[in-house]
């Protein structure tokens, strides 16, 4: 394939790449779940206020559960798909050792939403409290069987305040400007992932193919992945919705140079960067004309 302004994605969209099972949330359906949580959580105070142990742990559970399905939802408008950027590689590091290329293209990672952050975080927070409160009052009566029950429900609202914690440091990370952002980034040596507190470098040659993993006939759900076969290691499946561009073109990019070490040379520059652009707004414009074709 020539470098020039023509060249296509060179691989066909994987089989359902193109849907997504799960509809936004509207507006109005937040606001009717942020009351109906507020109702929740005032009932439960009520109850502990009376002393009530049974509805106390009844409605810190109903508010958990609201807050944790909350958090999984798609909030707001579609994402608008961006490309990768090209960017030195010292930028992504701590600058405790030399990266393998200088400069790279940088395939961000939003890995976590403030919403769903906040959503953990309240809920775990809010239940648990409820829970504590439920707690005390059966130790009071001196009714250490409902510790059975409340004890592991107390433990489950922490693990939603940790995740909580943990996905606002993620999202915190992902949209601040000065901080070491989270993804992966491709250059002449190979590629690179950038967790939260870590970076993972895997050079061209230690991988042995890269292949989409489509969903099931007829299905729309489940994340888009790729499967990338390292030597000497387990097959590595990467999920590619959590970025900012185009999952077509991450797996295209991946599988494209792994295939190609002859174009390997065109990384790192603006040869590969400007591919890597034409790729993007050739997956923007096909997947609506394939969307609009069926229907």
């Amino acid at each position: 394939m020539s470098a020039d302004t023509e060249d296509p994605i060179p691989y066909p969209l994987p089989a359902n790449w193109d849907e997504r099972g799960m509809g936004l949330v509207s507006p109005v359906a937040y606001a009717f779940i942020a009351l109906t949580a507020a109702a929740l959580l005032l009932l439960g105070v009520s109850c502990a206020v009376r002393g009530d142990v049974l509805w106390t742990v009844f409605w810190a559970v109903c508010f958990g559960a609201l807050m944790a399905g909350l958090s999984v939802s798609r909030e707001g408008p579609p994402r608008r798909s961006r490309g990768p950027a090209l960017i030195n590689a010292v930028a992504l590091t701590r600058a405790d050792r030399e990266p393998p290329d200088s400069w790279v293209h940088f395939f961000r990672q939003n890995l976590a939403s403030w919403g769903l952050g906040w959503a953990l975080l309240l809920g775990g927070t809010g239940s648990g409290t409820l829970l504590v409160v439920a707690g005390m009052r059966v130790v009071e009566r001196d009714a250490g069987g409902w510790l059975l029950l409340i004890v592991p429900l107390a433990l489950a609202a922490a693990v939603l305040v940790l995740c909580g914690v943990i996905a606002l440091v993620a999202a915190f990370r992902s949209a601040s400007f000065g901080r070491i952002p989270l993804g992966i980034s491709l250059g002449r040596a190979g590629f690179s992932r950038h967790y939260l507190d870590a970076i993972e470098v895997v050079p061209w040659e230690k991988i042995r193919a890269v292949s989409a993993l489509a969903r099931e006939a007829g299905s729309t759900e489940g994340p888009r992945r790729v499967r990338i076969e390292r030597e000497g290691r387990e097959p590595w499946d990467l999920g590619l919705d959590d970025y900012t561009a185009p999952p077509w073109v991450l797996y295209a990019a991946l599988r494209y140079w792994q295939e190609h070490p002859e174009r390997r040379g065109e990384l790192s520059g603006t040869v590969a960067q400007q591919r890597l652009e034409r790729w993007c707004a050739e997956a923007s414009a096909a997947v609506p004309r394939r969307t609009a074709a069926r229907s």
